[in-house]
């Protein structure tokens, strides 16, 4: 998502922009849902994108309990899209011959204002500059930041997203059109409506996007890192071999803790896959003619729903930068001192809003934000609202 914003951006700023991806294939079919922020927003427009059919508008929030029942309620108009709906926008941006898939990145050269880019399949490219967005496992940023390496947080997630078709008529009429909070000890479950397949935004053909926060030390998300061949993986397993074990004891431990109406989202996805939260931020996100954006830069916590936010800011950024100035080092510089600290500053927001699930609180002020989550009327304020930054600055 990163790359194609950046190539969006710097082909508005007149800029020959290439996008070299690793996968072979589309990347189409991924439905994980997105919280949108004005920023998002701006960002879309600005690129050329635009935000077309972009999701579904929510008017509120609710906290249900174990029996269903609602505890709290907030007024929070929020439009929430999907992964699919933005990566379909921003691809439309790139002329196809422009767009070149199954490359995967082994290394960068520089000498003086060029960079020399070697791929596994025998390319080899040249430009004025090399934009690593290849996201939190970044091959570019392995090789020019190498000590920036992603931290795990202490806990993971559940996830899937049941077809609205599928739910019972209680589940619809009791949940699906609210951004949802059940929140158990030490958990924290999110639902809430996206577009269906095709981006599919007409009422019984949507999706409801399901989240499960679950705790877990070093040694239970290495047990979680072992897919159904019994193959280790070092951060996370394609969802299609996500342990059948795994999901039959989170089913089972599921039964016994949630309300009805969530219980109906789970028990029609068919297959829940696991996604481990990470974050880390680099100290420097250039390196002579190579810029990091989005994830790759830095990745926080998902508690804002702010990534694909942030991707489009930081390529914002570096275009503005990139026009503003003839000269190319010197734009990157203003880029690296803008946006550097700014991902920092986000990476620190999520740490503070994961203390909600008492992993981990070393100071004061962690054990402050903790006592503050533990309201749900806190949770429903904090979690995932837009202006989340100025919110901070005020806490």
């Amino acid at each position: 998502m990163s790359g194609l914003f950046t190539a969006a951006f710097l082909r508005r700023i007149g800029w020959d922009v290439d996008v070299y991806e690793r996968s072979p294939v589309e990347l189409v079919g991924r439905g994980a849902g997105i919280t949108t922020h004005p920023e998002l927003i701006e960002a879309l427009e600005a690129s050329g994108a635009g935000t077309r059919d972009l999701g579904i508008k929510v008017e509120r929030r609710i906290t249900i309990d174990r029996q269903g029942r609602i505890i709290g309620e907030r007024r929070l108009p929020q439009i929430l899209t999907s992964w699919d709906r933005l990566q379909r926008l921003l691809r439309a941006t790139v002329d196809p011959a422009h767009y070149h898939l199954g490359h995967t990145f082994t290394r960068v050269e520089q000498d003086g204002g060029e960079v020399r880019v070697t791929f596994a399949e025998g390319a080899v490219e040249r430009a004025d500059l090399l934009v690593g967005g290849d996201g939190i496992r970044s091959s570019v940023r392995q090789q020019v930041e190498p000590t920036a390496q992603p931290l795990y947080a202490g806990y993971y997630i559940w996830r899937g997203a049941p077809n609205e078709a599928d739910l019972k008529p209680e589940t619809l009429a009791h949940i699906f059109d609210c951004f949802t909070f059940f929140l158990p000890e030490r958990q924290q479950v999110i639902g809430y409506p996206i577009s269906g397949f095709d981006n599919d935004l007409r009422p019984g053909r949507r999706r409801y996007n399901f989240i499960w926060y679950r705790v877990g030390d070093a040694q239970k998300l290495k047990e979680l890192l072992v897919d159904d061949h019994g193959r280790q993986h070092d951060f996370s397993v394609p969802p299609p071999l996500t342990r059948r074990d795994l999901v039959a004891r989170m089913r089972a431990e599921a039964e016994a803790l949630m309300p009805e109406c969530l219980l109906d989202c789970l028990r029609n996805i068919a297959q829940p896959f696991i996604t481990p939260i990470y974050d880390f931020t680099a100290k420097r996100i250039v390196h002579g003619r190579v810029a990091l954006v989005g994830d790759a830069a830095s990745t926080s916590r998902p508690h804002m729903g702010f990534g694909v936010s942030k991707a489009g800011g930081d390529a914002q950024a570096l275009a503005a930068a990139l026009r503003d100035y003839d000269d190319i080092d010197t734009a990157l510089a203003c880029y690296n001192a803008v946006r550097q600290p700014i991902g920092e500053r986000i990476m620190m927001h999520g740490r503070k809003l994961g203390t909600h699930l008492g992993v981990d609180l070393k100071t004061e002020e962690d054990r402050r934000m903790w006592k503050l989550l533990q309201s749900h009327e806190a949770m429903m304020d904090w979690i995932a609202v837009p202006n989340f930054l100025a919110q901070d600055a005020r806490a």
